[in-house]
Parts: structure tokens; sequence; C-alpha cells
């Protein structure tokens, strides 16, 4: 095969997984336009985007499908690019969702890539939770940052997408999980994972989709589930307490203390 043939076919590949996870997305669809990007930070690498007003989850969604997530400020040099790039972006004030959130309501801030958080740059008397529900972080007009609920309006996200020259390839590990799974070994809920060159994500047996990201640690993350995963041999072990498995679950039946025919056979079912 010639090389411009393989380069088509592979740019064949990727836009097939890429238009599946766009029909898998279909149930949880955004309003979320880019507004401008991406605009490269220089001193990272990594790309920005700004999109329209929208929910926080919303916004991670879309930041998602743009090959990355809401964006993690890490240290006062990325905080203060982020402001002065996006904040009065086209002579108009903005506030900006972040990449942060609360694990659980009331909770430690952690980032959404579930990588350890260093940097904060609360408003004065931030976080305060108001109602109990403030569990997402915007960057305020100010440049300061302050907690809020999920359906504040108008919040734009602000999206973080890897540089493509830093980014690493997968590894023959995270190749190997690409392929079918089954919903706790059901062979009736077939799920997904797939991948691109850098990239992974699963998908459910109700076709909604999440990135998959390698953590630190060596676990896997869901940034849109917002669950971890372990991989045991064949199966994966989701932290919300379900597993897939890459074979459905076989069944047979054995005896079990035999019985006179008139009484019966005594007959159960276990997995094998």
């Amino acid at each position: 095969m010639t090389e411009g043939g393989s380069k088509q076919i592979m740019k064949t590949t990727l836009a097939c997984i890429l238009a599946t996870l766009v029909l898998a997305l279909g149930g949880t669809a955004t309003n979320a336009d880019i507004i401008a990007g991406p605009i490269t930070n220089p001193a990272n690498g990594h790309e920005y985007y700004l999109l329209t007003p929208n929910t926080w989850t919303d916004s991670e969604v879309e930041a998602e499908t743009l090959g990355g997530t809401l964006a993690v400020i890490r240290n006062a040099a990325e905080q203060d690019w982020a402001f002065s790039q996006f904040c009065d972006y086209g002579g108009t004030n903005r506030s900006l969702w972040l990449g942060l959130h609360r694990n659980s309501p009331g909770g430690a801030f952690g980032a959404v890539t579930d990588v350890p958080v260093n940097y904060f740059n609360w408003n004065d008397g931030e976080p305060n939770n108001v109602g109990g529900n403030e569990n997402f972080v915007q960057m305020l007009t100010t440049g300061k940052w302050n907690d809020n609920q999920d359906g504040a309006n108008p919040v734009c996200g602000l999206v973080e997408v890897p540089g493509k020259s830093m980014e690493a390839r997968l590894t023959a590990q995270e190749k190997a999980l690409i392929g079918d799974w089954y919903d706790n070994g059901n062979p009736n809920q077939r799920c997904y994972i797939a991948g691109t060159e850098n990239q992974l994500y699963a998908i459910d047996e109700n076709r909604e989709t999440s990135r998959i990201i390698l953590t630190p640690e060596g676990l896997l993350f869901s940034p849109h589930w917002k669950q971890h995963m372990v991989v045991q041999g064949d199966k994966i072990l989701w932290s919300w307490g379900n597993w897939w498995s890459r074979q459905p679950v076989q069944f047979k039946t054995t005896v079990k203390d035999p019985a006179p025919a008139a009484v019966g056979t005594g007959l159960k079912t276990e997995d094998r």
C-alpha cells in the first residue's frame, strides 16, 4: 500500500471514530459554540478555546468534544495569561468556567483532569458555597475565582487542549483497551472503548461518551462521569460499583443434590 493510501485510511478511521462520538453525544446536546480559538499559550504549548455562555456541565461536554477539558489553571503565570486573553475578549467583559469542581457537595475542589491542584485565586470570602450547591469554579471578570452553581449564566467556558506536538501517543496498554466491552457482563449491554492516536473514549450502553485519562497514579479517570477505573485482567472495575468485562458472562447448568425424577433435578445456574 502506498504512503498516501495509508494516510487516507488513517484519516478515514479517525473520522469514523469522531463521528461515532458525536452520535453518542447526541442525547447530551450542548448549545456552547466557539467564540475564539484555538489560541496557544506559548509558555505551556496548550491550545485554548472560548465558548459561548452555558452551564458548567454542558461546557465541559463541549470541551471534551474539542479534545480537552475546561481549563485547569496551575500557577499564577497561567492565571495571568488566561485572564489577559479571554476575560475581556472582543471588548466584552466575560466570566469563565474553569475545570475545577467539588467531587461531593460541600467537599474540596479538584481538577476535572484529576491531577493535583495547588494553585487557587479565590476572591475575598470565597468559596462560600451559598445555598449548598455551588460546586463549580468560575473566573470572574476581575480575574478572581468564585464558586457557583451549575446553571449560573452567563458564564463562558474556557477550554484547554494539550498541544498536539506535546501529546504522548497511546501506550500499548491503552491500545489494548480499545474494542467491545459488556456492562456487568451483560451480553445485551455492549459498551465500547474507542481511540485516536493519543486519546481514549468510553461509550456506555446508553451511547453516552467520556474521555478516559490516565492519572499519575496509574488509574484511568473519566472526567465526564467523574469516575475512576481499575483494569484487572479482562475486566474494568468502576468506582461507582459496576464493571465491564471483555466478554459477556457465560452461564452453564450444573446438578445440585440429585433427587429422584419425581421430585425434580434441582438445577441451578452459575458463572463459568
